[in-house]
């Protein structure tokens, strides 16, 4: 026989995929036949293959899989002439191997002999629509698929195929929907099940090497995957794809970030040059349309979106200061303060929050907020605070400290009502305010001499508070008046575990030196989890307990544990605690006793006695009081449960125990701001003995545990008698001397008789914590009760400042003829000047305050206020006519400031 040659491309190349596909389906075909014809035919161990003489593949020797775990070896020769077909087939191999030839030739040309020696006797051309058939299991094709613009998915199939092969389908036609999925999904990185979407597509044009593989494949295969993606995809897939043919794809998901803010609504000559300009660097000057463009970047600020939200927060900061960059490079970089994702966006919006703050201090009215809650409620429409968190929470903080210092706070006119409010308004405020010291605002300079002059209004008016508190705190002492439902150190466990305990024996946590700011923060956190339900004496919120004086913990903390006032270390904490609880077992760890090992975890004696289901437990923990102690700044606000050793595992033994939780401290704390003041030195750091100076007060009585029954303490929370630390604890302050309560049950617990569940964690929140009501327009007749400090004058606004500025309307009514003849018909009528006090506070508003926010003007608790509003509408509402009373189920007050006037003020 002549050799010859041939002209390549005149048959197909196979490759390894072709090659195995064909393989399987000769052996299967040779199966068949053995199944038909008897064992002894269909054994040949050759396959003749009609393919260009070509083998790209590295390896010759092909291992492929047959009918689930069956392996057999290929092993390939390439074989250009009838001679080289002859010697492939006369070359030893193993017995079991097969051998695939690619030859050109056709069973004319190779002769009977060689055919013989081949699986069927013949030479098998490649069809790659079977192939590609059997490979997903189908036994007909889409006919959509033979047509001439499909005819390279047959080919693109065959070598996108996995190794383990396509899945087969569950139709018996493959159509062509399905195929085009699976090409692309394998093409583009996906999961052979996933649908590829617009997401998927804008992740892939990050990867470089994917890009680059896609970029390798055939003109006509990439042609037709695009031409497919835009139609099933969409716009994201039009623009990606014009991204990609103009070598700008590593910048798609930049791109339409900055795109959703060169093709939002606005318009402007400014804007219409960046666009141009973009359009030709990103497109070669034909860009798709713009509602394309829009959709485009809608995708690519949810795919950023959905990164900062599932841990991918790095990536996406990397493609939003990328998108800044871009902005910058197109000349409008001004447009990424308008982005709701770029930090550039935020920047911006915490930039005009500083400013409205600043602009309404540093004396804030009610009739002021709108503005200012206008401007955080476009800070919170940002949408990608990211590591930022910190930042808009700190904004959040100075707003709500904003609206406590637009509301009425008149000082207290007892203890409990001091250390009442403590626990339900001004520790939220020493929270807030603690979080905006501590506040970043390296990115917005600005916000931080607002931030600076909010606190500083803040604790202007917080000294006036404090300062009454610790003068009724002395009154109150000197008589040794009788507390009535006023909880003390001593008397707390008696008055509040005792009760629990009748139910289920409790664990009692004492975390030393937690202040009500603290414990906002850690009974949100609690509560959030579902797992405890809090509970308490009073229906309307949360109570707190006055700590021994001087508060300090060899005082309160000893007077705490043993239900009587006394002074101690821990051995006498431990014996008192036990006769305590006499009748009863009872143990209590101290931070020696707690844990071994590290990790904090718990110790077996501390478990065991949570297991023990009729022990009452208690439990010291330091964590806070020791970081008082230590000389750097301490974020008080800031506490978290996983913050403080052991309370997490001590919460979780407590609820597989079933437990109650009694959730306590001893006293509180104030924080070092840096201000600091040492008048003189004592042996320790808010109590001394010597006469009272500038924001000192002296205190005696019973309570007071010092020797001789007198010390000298500051309600001034500058003040400090010893070296600089984070905090201090001893002083008169509402916050060292108010101990917060919270008491929580697990399910199947209930709470003790006459006891309330709280059943929204938000019953606590002070009114001002979270936007109040919009005030409603002043009546046009009406003057001002007040004027508004010139800002030259450099006032903070206070509780002092706050009575004279209101003695307007309040008093006018109050002192007229009508409301004395009103007087003489209504038995205990409130006073004259909480009467006026309420009016102004109402009118200052509005005339609309919540219910909590009215009580606070009078002294009242919220709880009381339907009773107390009746009386006050006795002697306001003549003849009948709604003057004042409550609307909104009992939510809010409401005074109909016109009518009063004419009631009372008209000739």
């Amino acid at each position: 026989m002549t050799e010859q040659t041939v002209v390549r491309g005149t048959v197909p190349e196979a490759n390894p995929n072709v090659v195995e596909g064909a393989f399987r389906h000769a052996l299967r075909k040779a199966a068949a036949h053995r199944d038909k014809f008897g064992p002894s035919t269909g054994l040949e161990r050759v396959l003749l293959l009609r393919a260009a003489p070509e083998w790209r593949h590295p390896s010759r020797t092909l291992t492929v899989a047959i009918d689930g775990d069956t392996r057999v070896t290929a092993i390939v020769r390439v074989c250009p002439t009838v001679l080289s077909v002859l010697e492939a087939l006369e070359e030893p191999r193993d017995e079991d191997a097969y051998l695939v030839v690619l030859t050109p030739w056709t069973e004319e040309e190779l002769g009977d002999s060689v055919l013989a020696q081949a699986l069927g006797n013949e030479v098998r051309t490649i069809n790659r629509w079977d192939l590609v058939a059997e490979a997903f299991g189908a036994r007909r094709l889409d006919p959509r698929l033979s047509s001439q613009g499909y005819r390279w998915v047959a080919e693109a199939l065959i070598d996108a195929q996995p190794g383990s092969g396509w899945k087969h389908v569950n139709t018996p036609v493959l159509q062509l929907e399905t195929v085009l999925r699976r090409l692309a999904a394998a093409r583009f990185g996906k999961g052979e099940d996933e649908r590829l979407d617009a997401s998927a597509l804008l992740e892939w044009s990050r990867d470089d090497l994917r890009v680059g593989r896609f970029a390798e494949l055939t003109a006509e295969e990439r042609g037709g995957l695009a031409s497919w993606l835009e139609t099933s995809i969409g716009p994201v897939a039009r623009v990606v794809f014009r991204l990609l043919s103009g070598g700008q794809v590593r910048d798609s998901v930049p791109f339409g970030i900055a795109a959703s803010e060169l093709y939002a609504a606005r318009r402007g000559k400014s804007v219409e040059e960046a666009r141009i300009r973009a359009e030709e660097r990103f497109f070669g000057g034909t860009a798709p349309d713009e509602s394309s463009l829009r959709a485009f970047a809608e995708a690519a600020e949810s795919l950023v979106l959905r990164w900062n939200d599932t841990g991918h927060a790095t990536e996406a900061g990397l493609a939003c200061s990328r998108a800044e960059q871009i902005l910058a490079e197109l000349r409008a970089g001004d447009l990424a303060g308008t982005s709701k994702v770029l930090d550039a966006g935020l920047d911006a919006r915490l930039l005009t929050l500083a400013d409205t703050i600043a602009s309404v201090l540093p004396a804030p009215r009610h009739t002021d907020l709108a503005e200012v809650e206008s401007a955080l409620e476009v800070l919170s429409e940002h949408r990608r605070p990211g590591g930022r968190a910190a930042e808009v929470e700190a904004a959040h903080c100075a707003v709500r400290l904003v609206r406590w210092l637009a509301s009425p706070e008149v000082p207290p006119t007892t203890v409990a009502e001091g250390v009442a409010r403590q626990v339900r308004s001004w520790g939220w405020v020493d929270r807030a305010a603690a979080v905006l010291f501590n506040a970043g605002t390296a990115r917005v300079p600005r916000a931080e001499a607002a931030y600076a002059e909010v606190f500083r209004a803040v604790r202007h008016r917080r000294a006036e508070l404090d300062r009454a508190f610790a003068e009724r705190l002395a009154a109150w002492s000197a008589a040794s008046a009788d507390p009535d439902r006023l909880l003390l150190a001593e008397t707390l466990l008696s008055e509040i575990a005792r009760p629990v305990a009748d139910r289920a024996a409790p664990l009692i946590i004492v975390i030393d030196g937690m202040s009500a700011a603290n414990a906002s923060a850690l009974a949100e956190e609690i509560n959030a989890t579902r797992t405890w339900r809090e509970v308490g004496r009073e229906p309307d919120g949360r109570e707190g307990a006055l700590a021994a004086i001087p508060s300090t913990t060899v005082f309160s903390r000893a007077s705490l544990l043993c239900g009587d006032l006394t002074s101690g270390g821990q051995s006498r904490e431990r014996r008192g605690f036990t006769a305590l609880w006499r009748g009863r077992g009872a143990e209590l760890f101290h931070k020696a006793g707690l844990g071994t090992g590290p990790g904090a975890q718990l110790s077996d004696d501390v478990r065991a006695a949570i297991g023990r289901s009729g022990t009452v437990v208690g439990v010291v923990l330091n964590s806070i009081d020791e970081a008082l102690s230590d000389n750097f700044r301490v974020n008080a606000g800031a506490w978290r449960v996983d913050q403080i050793d052991y309370l997490p595992q001590l919460l979780a033994e407590a609820a597989a125990a079933r437990r109650p939780i009694v959730l306590i401290s001893d006293h509180g704390h104030v924080l070092e701001h840096g201000d600091g003041v040492r008048p003189v030195t004592a042996e320790s750091a808010r109590h001394r003995t010597g006469p009272p100076g500038d924001g000192e007060i002296a205190i005696r009585g019973r309570r007071v545990l010092t020797t001789g029954g007198e010390v000298t303490v500051p309600w001034d929370e500058r003040i400090r008698y010893l070296a600089r630390r984070a905090g201090y604890h001893g002083g008169a302050s509402p916050a060292e001397m108010v101990i917060p309560v919270l008491v929580f049950v697990p399910s199947g617990v209930s709470a003790p008789k006459g006891w309330f569940e709280y059943e929204t964690a938000s019953l606590h929140e002070p009114a001002w914590w979270n936007p109040l009501p919009a005030p409603a327009p002043p009546p046009a007749a009406t003057a001002r009760a007040s004027r508004r400090p010139d800002q030259d004058e450099g006032a903070l606004f206070s509780v002092t400042e706050a009575a004279a500025a209101a003695a307007g309307l309040g008093a006018q009514v109050v002192a007229s003829a009508l409301f004395a003849a009103q007087r003489q018909f209504v038995r205990k009528a409130p006073p004259d000047e909480e009467v006026a006090a309420l009016i102004d506070g109402l009118a200052e508003a509005g005339g609309k305050l919540p219910t909590g926010a009215a009580a606070a003007l009078v002294g009242q608790p919220a709880f009381r206020m339907a009773g107390y509003l009746s009386a006050v509408g006795r002697l306001l509402n003549v003849d009948g006519y709604p003057v004042i009373g409550e609307t909104d189920g009992g939510r809010m007050v409401e005074l109909d400031v016109r009518l009063l006037s004419l009631q009372f003020l008209e000739d």
